[in-house]
């Protein structure tokens, strides 16, 4: 019984680090551009919320408004 060990390709060091780098690049270009769109992203949801509460807000006084309005006028014509 004979034991034959092949000899295995080298691997040439320069593009397996050549590979590293590009990955390191392409994960830090990647972190990079998703902290920059994420705070925009976060500034562009705040003044969405923002925009529907003062539209609730507006709506609800105009309605709230309109209501007292109504009861003092109504009030007032039946004295």
């Amino acid at each position: 019984m004979e034991i034959t060990i092949q000899n295995s390709p080298v691997f040439n060091q320069s593009s397996l680090w050549r590979l590293v780098t590009i990955s390191r690049a392409s994960i830090q270009r990647l972190w990079w551009h998703g902290q920059a769109y994420g705070s925009i992203f976060g500034i562009m949801l705040l003044t969405l919320v923002s925009m529907i509460f003062l539209g609730f807000h507006w709506s609800y006084r105009k309605l709230l408004l309109g209501f007292t309005y109504g009861k003092d006028t109504v009030e007032s014509t039946s004295d």
